[in-house]
């Protein structure tokens, strides 16, 4: 027994003090990552370079939005929220990735007759003087453009309520495309290569379940933090997920790889350690990974859970829950403590279940900017 509790330390030691932090150095969402910031200049000027090549191109190929050319109703309208930001082009890569997105969507669809879906793509522009968010200005060939050109009655000092009255404008100027659903991406939100399938397929998934819920949701996240999807976090069905991944490692150890384990609650503390030190968020990619591969569904990969409070960098809305979620931020005043994506959240878990909210994981958007999308650049 003592020299099987010394094998057992030794395995421990290797494992967290030697072999995670050589192996897991470069993870971004592993408690071992040291490689916070470098590289990170040359990549997003990589990124922004390919943006920029793509869009040229795309401007080259077209003189005016595709989206002015078709005058069928949207299913989905995708409307991105932007402010200037000086010396960035975030939203180039995103308006890049998307059209690309939109147009490999679309081709699919056309080769599969299936031309009753329609989804388009604006740029909503709310700096406070329009006129000097050229990128947006220029991206209008791209995708149309509708900005804000009112002055706003919102003390400078007061950025939370600002960041909400331009999301509601942005809201309300979707809503007037008559789109059945709205997605809002701010800026900063980059979308994934599943963005546009797996988003209809949860939209076909909540009009299926409607006729027992009576209601539509309220919205739909499409991003979580990936610092917060680790298990030591306050939802109680990490837990449950947690000791579910562990018990499950331990079972294959001994029934599939035919491992002998004597010390049970030692695997089963060790496989707990493991999962959280190599980050949630790597599993969850690993699932999707694999069940893209073995079935032709691509939201299989993805979970849809109850909603968590931050953020808003990726929103999806009915036309009526748009309605509702505008009507209820006009009302409202936002504050330090108190912006848009916890007065949401805070309403729907008020409402009695009546306004439903939830989230998809793993993220739909990689969220690529430094601070909020909305923050006022000075």
């Amino acid at each position: 027994m003592r020299y099987e509790g010394a094998g057992l330390t030794v395995v421990f030691v290797l494992t967290f003090f030697v072999g995670l932090p050589v192996l897991c150095g470069t993870w971004p969402y592993s408690a071992y990552y040291r490689g916070e910031g470098v590289g990170s200049s040359s990549s997003s000027a990589d990124d922004d370079s390919s943006a920029l090549a793509y869009l040229s191109q795309v401007e080259t190929a077209q003189q005016q939005p595709e989206e002015e050319e078709d005058g069928r109703r949207p299913f989905l309208l995708v409307t991105i929220v932007t402010v200037r930001r000086e010396g960035q082009f975030y939203l180039s890569r995103v308006v890049a990735r998307l059209h690309q997105l939109l147009s490999k969507y679309n081709n699919e669809q056309h080769a599969g007759n299936d031309d009753t879906i329609v989804i388009r793509a604006m740029i909503c522009n709310v700096n406070d003087d329009p006129q000097l968010h050229r990128e947006a200005l220029h991206l209008q060939r791209i995708f149309p453009l509708v900005q804000r050109r009112d002055q706003l009655s919102v003390a400078i000092h007061n950025l939370m309520d600002k960041e909400k009255e331009d999301y509601v404008f942005c809201l309300n100027a979707s809503r007037r495309s008559a789109a059945d659903y709205i997605l809002i991406l701010e800026d900063d939100a980059v979308p994934h290569d599943d963005l546009l399938p797996v988003t209809r397929r949860f939209i076909d998934y909540f009009n299926q379940q409607r006729p027992r819920r009576r209601a539509d949701f309220f919205y739909v996240k499409l991003y979580h933090p990936e610092r917060l999807q680790n298990y030591l976090q306050p939802e109680p069905w990490r837990i449950a997920e947690w000791l579910a991944v562990s018990v499950l490692s331990v079972y294959l150890l001994q029934v599939v790889f035919r491992f002998r384990l004597r010390r049970h609650s030692f695997w089963l503390v060790y496989f707990m350690a493991l999962v959280e030190c190599l980050g949630r968020p790597h599993l969850l990619q690993l699932k999707r990974w694999m069940l893209a591969r073995l079935v032709a569904d691509p939201a299989a990969g993805y979970n849809l859970l109850q909603a968590t409070e931050c953020c808003t960098p990726a929103m999806l809305f009915s036309n009526t829950s748009a309605a509702t979620a505008s009507a209820f931020l006009s009302s409202i005043t936002c504050r330090k403590g108190y912006a848009k994506d916890t007065a949401l959240y805070l309403h729907s878990r008020q409402s009695g279940g009546r306004l439903q909210s939830f989230v998809v994981e793993p993220n739909l958007v990689q969220h690529i900017g430094r601070v909020s999308t909305l923050r006022r650049n000075h």
